[in-house]
This record gives structure tokens, sequence and C-alpha cells, in this order.
């Protein structure tokens, strides 16, 4: 409706959510909070996410349950963040303020590559309140990858480390599927 050009008050309200059917987020907090029950000994340091959970809720809840670990997720390039009393996007920030500069990181047992990193400690709008953001752009690639943590404490290479972890799942479903 929203496409043909419906005016939002011609729409009908959105029916309520069955609980029957969790989202994605709630299917992935369950799951965190069954892993912590399960396996109580383990002492959680950190969830990593992909964009799909880089929101608010997600990241306070999935905090809160580990234990107050570091959630680290991704932001969109349009997303908004606060800079000295100015909202912009990540990206235009990220563009225009704070250029990044190039590391050597060590991923996948322990293969090193050349990134361009930027970071700070920025006030992200959907989020309301202060994340780690992170600029991160692997060699060869023209487009900056946006990240997201709870803990700023964490330094900006460790976030990375950990957050290269992540796609280690991504070839265990490539060779699952297989």
């Amino acid at each position: 409706m929203k496409k043909s050009g419906i005016a939002k008050k011609d729409r009908p309200i959105k029916p309520e959510r069955d609980s029957a059917y969790p989202t994605k987020t709630e299917i992935a907090l369950g799951l965190l909070k069954e892993f912590k029950v399960a396996h109580s000994l383990i002492k959680i340091k950190g969830v990593l996410s992909d964009a799909l959970y880089g929101e608010k809720a997600f990241m306070d809840e999935a905090a809160k349950e580990s234990g107050g670990s570091q959630v680290i997720s991704q932001l969109r390039k349009n997303q908004n963040i606060e800079y000295r009393g100015r909202i912009r996007s990540v990206e235009s920030y990220f563009n225009s303020i704070n250029k990044g500069i190039d590391q050597i990181i060590r991923v996948r047992g322990g293969k090193e590559i050349k990134v361009t990193v930027s970071s700070a400690g920025l006030k992200v709008s959907s989020h309301s309140k202060k994340r780690f953001v992170i600029a991160l752009k692997y060699d060869g690639e023209n487009d900056y990858r946006y990240l997201v943590a709870t803990d700023l404490t964490w330094r900006t290479q460790d976030i990375i480390q950990a957050y290269a972890l992540r796609w280690l799942i991504e070839v265990f479903f490539e060779d699952w599927k297989l």
C-alpha cells in the first residue's frame, strides 16, 4: 500500500504480532538464553551478529543476557550518528571527518590482511546512546562497512579481530550445505 501511494491514514492499522511466530531477533535472544543456561561454566566475552541484528533492542538485550559482554554488529551506511551536536550519516562522518589509516590484521588462523580502519565513540541516533563505531575497508574493496559495538572500553583492533571470527560460521554454513 505504501508503494501504491496510499496515505497512511487510509491504510489499515498494523496487526498485532502473534507470539507463536517470533521474530529472528527474538529467536536469537532465546538461543542465547538457552546457551547460557545449558553451558553456565562458559564465560561469554562477545556476541557477534550480522547487520540484521544491529538494532538497539537486540544489542542491549544480548549484552545483558550474556553478562555484559561485548556485542558487535553492523550499521547501514545511511544510519545517523551525532557528532558535536550535528546529525549526519555514518558514511558522511567517516568520509569527511575521520579518515581511515592502513593496518595489518590477522584473520582466520593467523592470515595477515591489509585493511583501512577508522573508529570513534559516537552517539548512534537509532540506539539513543553512545556506541563504538568502526569504519572498515578490506584491501581491494571500494566501500567501507560500519561495525558497531556496545563496550566502549575495547580497542579498535580487538573489535575487528573479534568480528572477523563471525565469518567462520559462514564458512561452516557453506561446508555444511555441501
